[in-house]
């Protein structure tokens, strides 16, 4: 079994959300690994989605620069490009977790 510290996310579409008590985590898209190919073949008949919406622990460090974060859980992210959420899942998924007053992004989003 793998340790958290040894654990790499990488979240392509994310930003990241300021808790009401302050404390800051990251939101995003990771890509199911078991629907990439070499894992599993491209199947039509998959009806799971290619990806997960992660969030994670209190973040501890990121540099925006390099797009890397350390989390509380000793995670690294990894974060692609700037914040994004074209498809409108991540604000979906917090507009349904959260009151509207209590959400605070720290990146616009950039779609």
């Amino acid at each position: 079994m793998t340790n958290a510290a040894d654990t790499v996310m990488t979240l392509y579409h994310w930003n990241i959300l300021i808790l009401p008590s302050g404390e800051e985590i990251f939101v995003g898209l990771r890509q199911r690994p078991e629907t990439v190919p070499p894992f599993k073949p491209a199947d039509e008949e998959d009806k799971l989605l290619p990806f997960t919406l992660r969030n994670s622990s209190p973040i501890t460090e990121f540099n925006p620069a390099r797009g890397i974060g350390y989390t509380e859980s000793g995670r690294r992210y990894v974060v692609i490009g700037p914040a994004s959420d074209p498809t409108g899942m991540i604000r979906l998924s917090v507009d349904q977790m959260m009151p509207a007053e209590q959400i605070n992004w720290k990146y616009p989003f950039s779609d």
